[in-house]
């Protein structure tokens, strides 16, 4: 504990950021989970209730896990000085992925022990957000706490960070980097068949479960579905970046279409996740106020919270490809080139990514629609 408290010392805002806002999710699925074990105290025994309100926390839960991960993987790649000061004082890549996972871990278990906090505050009805009694179905303010419920749930949520964490680094990641951005590989033929494949088999899965009434099938389907588009994205930016650099040209659009392809598989994944986590929180949305009037606060706070982790991990990771791109920027300056290549270009690629995310989230769309909304 003490080495991190001496490490902790030279953050800076960004890590600070990142740290609270690691803390700030985990105070919110763990308020979740707490709610979950509230209406369960609550509701009769044998309703069956409390196991379906479980089930809907399992989506924050794995958006926290994935937020984890990809601030987990960035650190060493964004602060590589950090690595190699750890790595010169005798750290190897089993200590460094325990330190990283203990670090996320500990913000997790701050932002569990603040929601447990803020729900002890409220059983005690020592502050009123509602007025009467409005919140004590959800508190479980009819009984008492059940202390190992307690701590599986507020142990769960420091647990999963720190294995997130720990899970999602590499060793390659770890040691220090002389900054050359490495080759990324072509997308081989079996692969862009498998890409090809899988979108076209959900999607017909899903029709003939629609036609044939059957609920298996149709889910079956929309998960292939989503599991295709997601590999399909990299395979999609790899071609957009090589349309833009085909035939004869110029420096802008050459330097756009080999950055794009050099970022396909790196982008590739936090962008297909985006767009189906988009597309599914949309649809879901909007079943939702069609049975209900309305979406319900759990469900727009977990959407919020999903919504969130999924685009703190984008920026993340286009962050670490701005990181890695500064080498060869800074040679293409200490060649002559202009200032504007570099924003033109970027705007090409920025163009072209948001046309393939585009059609993503519309397939995914498509998908959830579909399945939802039959």
């Amino acid at each position: 504990m003490l080495p991190y408290l001496r490490l902790a010392r030279g953050y800076r805002s960004a890590d600070l950021l990142r740290w609270l806002l690691t803390a700030v999710a985990a105070a919110t699925v763990t308020a979740l989970l707490l709610r979950a074990l509230g209406r369960a105290l609550t509701d009769p025994a044998g309703s069956g209730a409390s196991v379906d309100r479980l089930l809907w926390c399992l989506p924050a839960l794995a958006a926290l896990g994935y937020l984890s991960a990809g601030w987990a993987r960035s650190l060493p790649l964004q602060r590589p000085e950090r690595m190699a000061g750890l790595v010169a004082a005798g750290a190897g890549p089993v200590r460094l992925r325990l330190l990283l996972a203990g670090e996320t871990a500990l913000a997790c278990a701050f932002g569990a022990l603040l929601a447990l906090a803020g729900f002890l505050v409220l059983r005690a009805h020592w502050l009123e957000l509602l007025p009467g009694t409005r919140l004590d179905p959800a508190l479980g303010t009819s009984t008492g706490l059940p202390a190992a419920g307690t701590t599986t749930l507020l142990a769960t949520v420091p647990l999963l960070g720190g294995l997130a964490a720990a899970a999602a680094v590499r060793p390659a990641d770890l040691l220090p980097s002389d900054g050359a951005d490495r080759p990324q590989p072509r997308p081989t033929v079996p692969y862009l068949a498998v890409a090809l494949a899988l979108p076209l088999a959900g999607a017909a899965m899903l029709s003939a479960g629609l036609h044939a009434g059957g609920s298996l099938a149709v889910w079956t389907g929309w998960l292939v579905g989503f599991v295709g588009i997601a590999v399909t994205v990299p395979a999609l930016l790899y071609a957009a970046g090589w349309l833009l650099a085909v035939g004869r040209p110029r420096a802008v659009r050459l330097l756009a279409g080999r950055g794009l392809q050099a970022d396909a598989w790196r982008l590739g994944t936090p962008l297909a996740v985006f767009a189906v986590c988009a597309a599914l929180g949309a649809v879901v949305l909007v079943r939702l106020a069609d049975e209900h009037g309305s979406a319900g606060t759990p469900a727009l706070i977990e959407t919020v919270l999903l919504a969130g982790c999924v685009l703190g991990a984008l920026v993340t990771r286009l962050a670490e490809l701005v990181t890695s791109r500064r080498a060869a920027y800074a040679s293409l300056r200490r060649m002559g080139a202009a200032g504007s290549v570099y924003l033109r270009s970027w705007a090409l690629r920025t163009g072209a990514a948001v046309v393939v995310l585009l059609g993503a989230g519309a397939g995914a769309a498509a998908l959830t629609a579909a399945a939802l909304l039959r």
